[in-house]
């Protein structure tokens, strides 16, 4: 077993973490049912449409891998399959440390030096499991001069059932560019069934609850706390998955205005830190 890995298990729980491959929960049984979309050990979480990964220092698209912050200048390096936009930050693309850190829990952390994100950092992941829930409480700490803008989320992948269905607390919709997916162009108002193929945007004035689930067996409840106050839901046509992810701000966020506290990235100054919660209940409807 190299360092990376780790198996938490306890009560009817478990669940199996690849920090050498950007910090994954690569899978999550309860019961013998699979809670996340199952992937593969040594499989980068770019390669593989499974388990679930974090996004440090910012969740999801920034347009032209370009922002200002403070009058400096940033240009950071896109993947080849995002085109010309940064993607889920860098975490998912970095080695991740991961140790047990008691019962039914364990930790994965990542340094980052300074280099196209200009500013140090280190993020922590604490993966727990207790009864019917899995959570994974997120940190980011600024260990920079500077004061630098930061955003956090998790990045969960799940077998989309017969019948599929999905409710969540909010507020509104982002709807975005149909020529560039998850990219925001204006507000509007949520659809009413959220679990419509297609889907593939920030949803705000979320109340941090989502349940989802078939019409028959596994359902699931997602909460969120802390810093995600804003989901993302993507719905692709045609896919076994689904992801609803729990973000701090909205996509894009570092080059909008207008924005609410809650929708915009947050600065912190240094040794300032920026965290929030995901946790997932399991239960067997019937």
């Amino acid at each position: 077993m190299t360092e990376g890995l780790q198996t938490v298990r306890a009560g009817d729980w478990s669940v199996e973490l690849d920090g050498d491959r950007g910090g994954q929960i690569v899978r999550a049984d309860w019961r013998g049912h699979h809670i996340l979309a199952p992937g593969i050990h040594g499989r980068d979480a770019a390669d593989q449409h499974a388990g679930c990964f974090p996004l440090v220092p910012f969740s999801n698209r920034i347009r032209g891998a370009h922002f200002v912050f403070e009058g400096r200048k940033v240009t950071l390096l896109p993947p080849a399959y995002a085109a010309h936009h940064a993607l889920h930050g860098a975490g998912w693309r970095a080695d991740w440390r991961a140790e047990l850190a008691g019962p039914g829990a364990a930790r994965m952390t990542f340094t980052h030096l300074p280099g196209a994100w200009p500013w140090h950092y280190r993020a922590e992941q604490i993966v727990r499991v207790d009864g019917d829930k899995l959570s994974v409480a997120l940190t980011l700490t600024n260990l920079d001069a500077a004061a630098m803008p930061a955003g956090i989320g998790l990045h969960p992948y799940f077998g989309r059932p017969d019948g599929f269905w999905l409710k969540a607390g909010v507020s509104g919709r982002w709807a975005t560019d149909p020529g560039e997916p998850g990219l925001p162009v204006r507000r509007g108002a949520a659809p009413e069934d959220l679990s419509a193929p297609g889907l593939d945007h920030c949803f705000s004035g979320w109340d941090g609850a989502a349940e989802f689930g078939g019409r028959e067996g596994l359902q699931l409840t997602l909460a969120g706390s802390g810093a995600f106050r804003n989901l993302v839901i993507y719905t692709p046509p045609g896919k076994p998955y689904f992801c609803a992810e729990p973000v701090s701000h909205v996509n894009n966020a570092i080059n909008m205005s207008g924005l609410a506290p809650s929708e915009s990235m947050a600065v912190l100054a240094p040794g300032e830190t920026l965290s929030g919660t995901m946790t997932l209940s399991a239960r067997l409807a019937g």
